[in-house]
């Protein structure tokens, strides 16, 4: 039994390190949107650092080295100054709040926390296309997960005024002139927010062309 549950938790390991480093629980995520692009991207809740696992299934953690490896995972996530608070909870899980404002360009890829730990990304696209999508995990890596007691708990919302033409919110509400859509995040197997929207065209604030149009 002990040598079996040790063998997912090495597997957990191997899988998370190819999809994300973090692992969100616990957490209140708000994403504001305008129809130009304009975006206003929120994150209050734990992070839970993947890797650690196996190095505590190896017993490489150990009372001298933890508080060191903690700091070490701090520091990863204070490289982005996005990143309002960090505070250690022990075992590889920090309590974070998480604020990034901005305006996607023509063609632009930005992300919650950064590309090679990618939890939530925003791209917007040549054809006037923005699409937003949660990292997920296979179904069978995320069944892994939960076995392991290691759930991931919250909430995601979008608020737009925007042109949606796709998206698979469990529950969608009038906000004014805007819609909030809006995931329940009850545990590993949950479907992974997505939207598409499609931006309009702000004449009072047009977008800058890409580098290759100018030598057009």
């Amino acid at each position: 039994m002990a040598g079996d549950w040790l063998k997912r938790i090495g597997v957990l390991a191997a899988v998370l390190l190819l999809s994300s480093c973090y692992i969100p629980d616990k957490f209140r995520s708000e994403l504001r949107l305008s129809k130009y692009g304009d975006y206003s991207l929120t994150y209050k809740g734990d992070l839970m650092f993947a890797p650690i696992l196996d190095d505590y299934r190896k017993n490489k953690i150990k009372p001298e080295n933890e508080a060191e490896r903690q700091e070490n995972i701090r520091r990863d996530l204070a490289r982005d100054i996005a990143f309002r608070k960090i505070e250690s909870k022990g075992k590889g899980r920090f309590a974070v709040e998480y604020e990034r404002v901005g305006r996607l360009g023509k063609v632009q890829l930005t992300s919650l926390i950064r590309r090679d730990a990618r939890l939530l990304s925003l791209r917007s696209m040549e054809n006037g296309a923005i699409v937003i999508r949660a990292n997920a995990m296979k179904p069978s890596d995320a069944q892994i997960l939960a076995e392991l007691g290691l759930n991931m708990e919250g909430e995601f919302r979008i608020t737009t005024d925007g042109n949606v033409v796709k998206h698979n919110a469990t529950q969608v509400k009038p906000f004014g002139t805007s819609k909030v859509y809006i995931w329940k995040i009850e545990n590993p197997l949950a479907v992974m927010p997505e939207l598409v929207m499609i931006r309009d065209v702000d004449p009072a604030r047009p977008l800058a062309p890409r580098p290759s149009e100018l030598d057009e």
